[in-house]
């Protein structure tokens, strides 16, 4: 069991951590693999199943050599299907029930919080302010503001340096396999939730120093 003083800093993913998981993973790996085609790329270098996250950092790595105006003009084709979906699943996230209640505790108990999302800019800050959320946070970082998401490290990073915390103090709540990921290329702890986009990938979080089944089971281990 964790002690209340290990960290001072928690941070979370937002989709499937502190919102329900919405996404569409499929469809848009469907639709965003043409548009890489077309613009000269061997697909096939994605690996036999690519996923949204990997799409989008691999091809940074394969256009880092690119004229920079034909780089910037298909970021900005992906970018219009990314902001796509994450304005569908915009439409039918709601916070879980435990949600409010958690981040009164961790409030409560003078711990600093954060959130460290691969969704856009537009659709983190609208869900938030929707459902009153966002003045729990010291920081809210989406996929705007990195060069590459989860499971980089670079947001949570980001994260640590802006809020001056190191590592060590802080822990990393999320829902998905790059979530953990990233936590552990900072490295720093991490915290799996179950039942988010495992429900749809079927990946489990045994990478994780913790795993949890509902955001109520981290009361026990940080409120005391």
């Amino acid at each position: 069991m964790m002690n209340n003083r290990t960290f001072n800093l928690i941070l979370f993913d937002l989709e499937g951590t502190l919102v329900d998981f919405q996404w569409r993973l499929d469809e848009a790996v469907r639709e965003i693999l043409p548009v890489l085609a077309d613009s000269g790329i061997d697909t096939r270098r994605y690996g036999p199943s690519p996923d949204y996250a990997g799409l989008f950092n691999t091809t940074l790595d394969l256009t880092r050599d690119w004229n920079p105006g034909k780089s910037a003009q298909l970021f900005d084709q992906l970018g219009v299907i990314y902001d796509k979906y994450d304005r569908d699943a915009l439409s039918r996230w709601t916070p879980y029930p435990d949600t409010l209640s958690l981040l009164d505790s961790l409030a409560a108990s003078g711990y600093c919080m954060g959130v460290v999302s691969n969704c856009g800019a537009q659709a983190v800050h609208t869900v938030l302010a929707k459902f009153r959320l966002s003045d729990y946070f010291d920081i809210i970082l989406s996929r705007n503001e990195v060069s590459r998401i989860k499971p980089s490290p670079e947001g949570l990073i980001l994260a640590l340096e802006r809020l001056g915390a190191s590592p060590d103090q802080a822990l990393f709540i999320g829902d998905s396999v790059n979530d953990i990921l990233a936590a552990q290329a900072v490295p720093m702890a991490s915290c799996f939730l179950s039942g988010g986009e495992s429900r749809v990938t079927s990946e489990n979080g045994t990478l994780a120093a913790f795993q949890i089944s509902s955001l109520s089971g981290l009361v026990p281990l940080l409120v005391h």
